[in-house]
């Protein structure tokens, strides 16, 4: 049995992956009906320059959390791959209904209709690269929650869950803020998947230690990305729960992460710190609070490569 990730390119050793941001978006194309303000990520010299930059740094890999119907573009993201030098890793899933057009097919399935679609894309390939002469295939299921289960689609929430516990994909999920969270992780305890299997995004936005505490020690693996974000209070809020987590040996169950869904955090096309942020200030400011290699690494790559990896029988 050995382990392995699924990039945009093909199957790629999890110690090859290098330095990781767990949580990006690098292309996100307009859609038509979506809210207005939702986000745009298409400038594609841009974000190539910035992927050179990132590689240049030291960057191994990108972990891109658009799923279909919504913005993302398997073919473009092979292309950034094949131009940078980095890899990419796409999801199959579904995000907030905001940010799809009002009439996308996922809104009105059923549960095993929506497992059908997430498992052709893990099989077949990403839906909009199918016809391309090299397809992409996705590496883990992307799915989003409201504020409260009662909010969110259950019926895509049940279909990402089978769909996790068939294929052995890691889920990563995005939470609003963390709210909820408690409910979302026995939930998807219920429903069979194991919290090896579960990423919960943004939970930095709830900067409990206690909860923290508590959902890494039963497994789950916890990602933070509100460094660049100063309404989070990150100085307040974020470096000290990296802090407890790392005193607490907890350290392993965190991975970090720049999220730039929103232009104006690019150094390309906004005032942002850019995609090589993630090493240049992040990396580096760990290192300079006296974090070992072992952490630090894991933290920058190590920990969420390890859970998106699957295992094969090859």
């Amino acid at each position: 049995m050995n382990k392995q990730l699924f990039s945009v390119l093909g199957p790629i050793a999890p110690d090859d992956m290098g330095i990781t941001d767990a949580h990006n978006h690098l292309w996100i194309s307009a859609q038509a009906g979506q809210i207005e303000g939702a986000p745009v990520l298409d400038q594609e010299q841009d974000i190539l320059t910035e992927l050179q930059s990132y590689r240049n740094a030291g960057g191994g890999s990108q972990i891109d959390c658009q799923p279909g119907g919504c913005g993302r573009d398997g073919n473009r993201l092979r292309t950034l791959a094949e131009k940078s030098g980095i890899h990419i890793v796409a999801c199959t899933g579904f995000h907030l209904k905001r940010y799809y057009s009002t009439d996308y097919k996922i809104w009105s399935m059923d549960a095993a209709e929506a497992t059908s679609h997430f498992m052709a894309e893990i099989e077949k390939g990403l839906e909009e690269t199918r016809d391309s002469e090299k397809v992409v295939y996705p590496g883990f299921i992307k799915l989003a929650v409201r504020d409260t289960v009662a909010e969110s689609p259950i019926e895509l929430i049940e279909a990402a869950a089978r769909v996790s516990i068939e294929s052995g994909y890691a889920l990563e999920m995005h939470t609003e803020r963390g709210s909820s969270v408690e409910e979302f992780v026995n939930l998807f305890l219920e429903l069979g998947v194991q919290s090896d299997r579960l990423v919960i995004c943004h939970i930095d936005k709830r900067p409990d230690f206690g909860l923290h505490r508590e959902l890494a020690q039963a497994g789950f693996l916890l990602e933070y990305d509100t460094f660049f974000r100063p309404k989070y209070r990150p100085e307040e809020n974020l470096w000290p729960l990296i802090q407890n987590m790392v005193e607490a040996e907890l350290g392993h169950m965190v991975a970090v992460a720049s999220d730039l869904a929103d232009f104006s955090l690019w150094k390309s096309m906004g005032n942002g710190p850019g995609l090589e942020a993630l090493i240049t200030i992040i990396k580096k400011r760990l290192e300079e609070e006296g974090y070992d290699d072992f952490t630090v690494s894991g933290l920058i790559g190590k920990n969420i490569v390890r859970r998106l990896a699957v295992t094969t029988k090859e």
